[in-house]
């Protein structure tokens, strides 16, 4: 069994697409279990593989730490994700859609509409996550195969990003679809299931 983790705004919903029937989207990992996560997901997925052994780690989207804080500069300057989740409150559609024009690169299409997050609650939660986020100190503490997809035109986790996340990780794979932003699956579905399945 997969377990399938969205990032933040999405809910899990949004890995219909490819999972299968015995697979689960969204909700506790598991010890021993393949997950496939995107950006907030693998996050979530890499904290939890530190703790608990797990079947596999498949992460799209994913660094090892969110903000800028000490001489990590690969990630947001803090007081921009603050501002976002100021304005989180005042209109959260607006925050949304910022994101995902981050999210995409220039020239990229979603293939099929993403299914929202609607919980504001929720939404908060996973922003102030972001902002406590940082484990590539603890990455040698993941003993599982860990593959990894990045855009190289991703503009919210960037390349830099990830090329640190495999180098601090025992046993990782990084590819790179140059094209691509944070959301390659989003963009290339039927490229992605191709992927998925190497």
């Amino acid at each position: 069994m997969r377990i399938f983790l969205p990032g933040w705004g999405a809910t899990a919903e949004v890995w219909a697409p490819f999972a299968a029937p015995d697979d689960r989207l969204g909700g506790e990992i598991e010890a021993g279990a393949d997950v496939v996560a995107w950006s907030l997901g693998a996050m979530r997925a890499l904290e939890t593989a530190t703790e608990t052994e797990l079947g596999s780690l498949t992460l799209v989207g994913a660094t090892g730490q969110f903000v800028r804080r000490g001489g990590y500069r690969c990630g947001w300057p803090e007081r921009t994700l603050v501002r976002m989740r100021e304005r989180l409150a005042v209109d959260a559609g607006a925050v949304w859609d910022e994101f995902l024009a981050l999210a995409l690169a220039p020239g990229e299409e979603l293939a099929a509409p993403l299914p929202l997050e609607q919980d504001p609650t929720v939404l908060e939660r996973g922003l102030a996550y972001l902002g406590d986020f940082t484990m590539l100190a603890r990455a040698s503490d993941i003993h599982c195969q860990v593959r990894l997809l990045h855009g190289g035109r991703d503009r919210v986790c960037p390349p830099a990003a990830a090329k640190l996340l495999a180098a601090a990780l025992p046993h990782a794979e990084l590819t790179v679809w140059p094209e691509a932003g944070h959301a390659p699956f989003l963009a290339q579905p039927d490229r992605f299931r191709s992927w998925l399945l190497l």
